[in-house]
């Protein structure tokens, strides 16, 4: 089975375990929902910008750490096994981080709903920006996140370990989302697009990292 099918199979299964499993779905998006409640019942409906920018992406990325923390998480014993032997890595590898990438985005998308339902004065002012950022954000944490979480999973599932592993590798990428959101909200600089290439570095650097010594991390 070539690797474009695997990956398939597995994007397909994945969905499926997680549609049988509602639960840890529903327990994200009552994070996201319960958080920006939290917020609005704080401070009210007059969120600043800056308020309203770090809010989303603090939200958005712990949402992301919940999620990618549990993707390796099941595929210990058997099914570790399992995969060992049928299983292409890098096939493994993408379906995971597809998966995340589609929830992290979904994640984006509804916190930015709360945000704007709850704030309704705080508008984007520069729609592009602010989406390009979520989206290439997204990636960019998606596949950090996704490998940190298979490294952690092989070290007996440690989500501490996860936690150290992963802080120093988003902060930089965190850094330039938000000064991209800040551009969306006019409240940033003129400059727009050098965050966003300095994202899609962040995300071709990770991304051959991933590739190169994910077999290895699974292969252990």
């Amino acid at each position: 089975m070539s690797t474009v099918r695997q990956i398939y199979e597995l994007l397909r299964w994945e969905l499926k375990l997680e549609w049988r499993d509602k639960y840890a779905l529903a327990s994200i998006f009552l994070y996201v929902v319960t958080t920006v409640v939290i917020v609005y019942l704080a401070v009210g409906r007059g969120l600043e910008g800056q308020i309203f920018n770090a809010l989303y992406w603090i939200v958005l990325f712990f949402g992301a750490m919940v999620a990618a923390t549990r993707s390796f998480l099941r595929e210990g014993g058997r099914r570790h096994l399992y995969y060992y032997t049928v299983a292409d890595p890098l096939a493994l590898l993408f379906s995971k981080l597809i998966f995340n990438l589609l929830l992290i985005w979904a994640i984006g998308a509804l916190t930015y709903g709360l945000l704007s339902l709850f704030a309704p004065t705080q508008a984007i002012v520069r729609p592009l920006p602010f989406w390009l950022g979520m989206l290439l954000g997204g990636l960019g944490l998606s596949t950090i996140l996704t490998f940190v979480s298979a490294i952690a999973a092989r070290a007996g599932g440690n989500g501490t370990l996860m936690a150290i592993l992963s802080f120093p590798l988003v902060i930089p990428l965190l850094k330039l989302m938000l000064d991209a959101g800040l551009y969306a909200l006019d409240l940033g600089t003129n400059d727009w697009t050098q965050p966003l290439y300095l994202t899609v570095v962040i995300n071709l650097v990770s991304l051959a990292v991933a590739v190169i010594l994910f077999p290895f991390v699974w292969r252990d």
